[in-house]
């Protein structure tokens, strides 16, 4: 697959899928990862040893941000304007990148059940498992710094230490 990469002024990185023959020759309407147009980054690609992937049906917008008060966003996919909605719900179906606040805590011995790669996460492709032997086992690096920066419109995530 042939993508473009942007980075934004603000350190977002934004991944575009380029439509090719090869693109359109697997394309599906049945498959709601088709429709992705690019995948949004909140934090740098180099600083996330995992990120949790979800499907979200329930998306009101074909490309603004995601988010919920339980989680940390890392990223999201945006979907092209023809992209589809559910014909019940009127809902987008899109992808949301994130860790739980309890991620914090993990000793890295092992990735949770639905951790995959962020690196092999692009446009209308699931990501794959990451590879326990290429990280360093420790806290996740972007753990270690401050915070993601809070999403417009969107609750701050408050997150306590245990001592």
């Amino acid at each position: 697959m042939t993508t473009k990469t942007f980075l934004r002024p603000d350190g977002v990185t934004e991944v575009h899928r380029v439509l090719n023959e090869s693109v359109l020759g697997n394309w599906s309407s049945q498959d709601p990862l088709s429709f992705e147009k690019s995948i949004v980054w909140l934090e740098p690609l180099d600083s996330l040893d995992f990120v949790r992937e979800a499907v979200v049906d329930n998306a009101r917008s074909r490309r603004g941000p995601l988010g919920s008060p339980n989680m940390i966003v890392l990223g999201y996919s945006k979907l092209t304007p023809d992209a589809p909605r559910d014909p019940v719900t009127g809902a987008y179906t899109r992808r949301l990148f994130y860790w739980k606040p309890s991620d914090a805590q993990r000793n890295m011995n092992d990735f949770p059940a639905d951790a995959v790669d962020p690196r092999s996460v692009l446009p209308g492709q699931r990501g794959e498992l990451p590879h326990a032997v290429e990280f360093d086992r420790a806290y996740p690096p972007a753990l270690r710094r401050a915070a993601p920066a809070a999403i417009p419109g969107k609750p701050q995530l408050r997150l306590q230490t245990v001592a």
